[in-house]
């Protein structure tokens, strides 16, 4: 008789760092939310700091693999998406600005063309109209994500080998550019501020994947990050406010000085990415699980198109006069869910992934079928059972077990010559003794009988895994992808 297959089981992905995922999918969400309402407190959580940490973490991972194939792996996940978002804006700037030399987006109203090459290789900011800067302002951040990413190779062998001293090298290159000893200007000026603001959080995310922050004690890592902070702090009660104050802005954003902003968000992001979390709650909580996976599979597509699903929202509601956040707002998101759908599967084309419209689809394991013995055959008469300890391997043929799929093992499977087992392995000792079915009656012997190697209810180590994701210009120099 053939017996009725099991259900199918669920495996969930393994190897993900569910922490890191939700630390993620917060900033994304702070980002988008800030944008959307300009709350002056919400840079106080540094989401991009947060961001470029997750990815220097896994950016060191991949390195150990291979330097050159880290690099270029991460470029290809990254243009592909910045060809598409460019394909479609480039052409409706044009439309409504015309052409490229009339983009007044500088300060004298020159629109250099060479600098049209960024839109295909984001080194620096790409050039855009005013109308336009919905889109162009907010690939500040791939642009620096590009760069941390050229630059880990020569970064991570004097890391591991002086890691605090290359810590204190961005802050050392912003002091002197905040007292303009180190002048920044024009494009390569730009670039340049955007990559010392977060390198600081770029080495956290080294020093959380070499593990100098594990094995810091609690009180010296809370002395370092707090330091940081009130660092930054004291730098902006004092001379960081300045130039804000001076041109009309607000006081006490930690966005008016690039030195207040990378002292802050490195003090904070080091003492988070201390912190770690299995998150196995999660498990019983499915709509919050695949929310979290998906921010995380589609966080630059998130991240470029929030801006315009902000604007969209905003310019239909004021066609009604209705102003009110509870009405647009909402709009927002599920205007950005459609960009989702319109676009992510971009993220899975160039990673080399299968794409998919709404990522986190729980992937399902079909159990084996049972097939009987030949036709003609009658099954031997199970023999009883010794009240012996059963033994057996970890593999699933302990019968103490057998209905645990924690423990993933059918006992009938596990020594039944029949289908496939080795008898000297079996809980069912009629079938490892039994010559009719390839046995060997030596091991009914329980003196023949293997110790068990370990108690799979135990368990093992879970591998944690990587990640980065994005901000527009008005986050100041604050928030980005992924592997």
């Amino acid at each position: 008789m053939t017996a009725p297959a099991p259900g199918p089981k669920a495996t969930p992905a393994k190897g993900r760092d569910r922490y890191l995922d939700t630390l993620r999918a917060v900033a994304i969400i702070r980002v988008v939310t800030y944008h959307a309402f300009g709350f002056a407190f919400f840079p106080w959580f540094p989401a991009m700091g947060v961001m470029f940490a997750l990815a220097g973490t896994l950016m060191v991972r991949s390195i150990d693999k291979g330097a050159l194939t880290a690099v270029k792996s991460r470029f290809r996940r990254l243009l592909p998406v910045v060809w598409v978002f460019g394909a479609i804006w480039i052409p409706l700037m044009v439309w409504h600005d015309g052409a490229p030399s009339e983009w007044a987006y500088s300060e004298s109203g020159d629109s250099p063309l060479w600098q049209l090459a960024f839109w295909l290789l984001p080194v620096g900011d790409p050039p855009g109209s005013e109308w336009g800067e919905v889109a162009w302002g907010v690939l500040w951040y791939l642009k620096t994500y590009l760069w941390f990413v050229a630059l880990s190779p020569l970064l991570l062998k004097p890391f591991r080998k002086v890691p605090w001293l290359v810590l204190a090298l961005p802050f050392a290159l912003l002091g002197l550019a905040e007292v303009g000893l180190l002048p920044l200007e024009d494009w390569w000026g730009s670039t340049f501020n955007d990559v010392l603001v977060y390198l600081g959080c770029w080495l956290v995310g080294f020093a959380h994947a070499e593990g100098i922050i594990k094995r810091l004690p609690l009180p010296a890592l809370f002395a370092i990050g707090g330091a940081m902070i009130a660092a930054g702090i004291g730098w902006l009660a004092g001379p960081g406010n300045a130039e804000a104050l001076d041109s009309g802005g607000k006081a006490w954003q930690v966005e008016n000085s690039s030195l207040t902003l990378a002292l802050y968000s490195f003090g904070v992001v080091f003492i988070l990415m201390r912190y770690s979390s299995r998150m196995e709650w999660l498990q019983r909580h499915a709509v919050i699980d695949r929310i979290i996976t998906i921010f995380n599979s589609r966080a630059v597509t998130i991240y470029l198109w929030h801006n315009a699903a902000i604007l969209i929202a905003m310019t239909v509601f004021e066609q009604f006069d209705i102003d009110t956040w509870l009405a647009w707002f909402p709009v927002t998101w599920v205007l950005v869910g459609v960009f989702v759908l319109a676009f992510g599967w971009v993220e899975d084309v160039a990673a080399q992934r299968k794409p998919e419209l709404v990522p986190g689809k729980v992937k399902v394991r079909a159990a084996p079928l049972e097939t009987g013995p030949a036709a003609g055959t009658e099954p031997a008469t199970p023999a009883p059972v010794p009240a012996a300890a059963p033994q057996g391997n970890a593999y699933g043929a302990d019968p103490r077990y057998a209905n645990d799929p924690r423990y993933g093992g059918d006992p009938r499977y596990g020594g039944d010559p029949r289908y496939g087992g080795d008898p000297g392995y079996g809980a069912n000792p009629n079938y490892g003794a039994d010559p009719q079915y390839g046995g060997d009656p030596r091991y009914s012997d329980p003196r023949y009988q293997p110790p068990q190697q370990y108690d799979p209810r135990q368990g093992g180590r879970y591998p944690s895994a990587e990640y980065g994701t994005p901000r527009p210009h008005s986050d100041g120099p604050d928030d980005r992808h992924y592997q």
